[in-house]
């Protein structure tokens, strides 16, 4: 079950996003298979960008908070939360949690 608000489902879609995108545009334009090649500088690099687009939207779309007011015995009390979250995480931070996690996969890979 996936719990989010707002922008949030789109984490994963934002993060894989670049690979599908640039790796279809290089293989069939210029015969480069990103998943293929000896090299993984093309995927990684790709991963990085998705990272960053995936931090760049989410940072754009939690711009503006969302104020909660609660009345207590002490007087009403203002909350702001985030907008856009992925099981309760800012949708900015998920860009470093999911590089992260690849890197530390491709690094037990290799």
């Amino acid at each position: 079950m996936i719990f989010y608000t707002g922008l949030g489902y789109l984490v994963l879609v934002l993060f894989i996003a670049p690979l599908v995108v640039f790796g279809a545009i290089l293989n069939w334009g210029f015969g480069v298979d990103v998943l293929g090649t000896s090299s993984l500088w093309p995927l990684h690099s790709l991963m990085v960008l998705g990272a960053v687009l995936t931090f760049v939207i989410g940072w754009r779309a939690n711009r503006n908070m969302i104020e909660e007011t609660t009345y207590e015995k002490t007087g009403p009390v203002r909350v702001l939360r985030p907008r856009h979250t992925l099981y309760w995480i800012r949708m900015e931070y998920w860009g470093p949690i999911l590089l992260t996690i690849y890197f530390i996969i491709a690094a037990y890979r290799t």
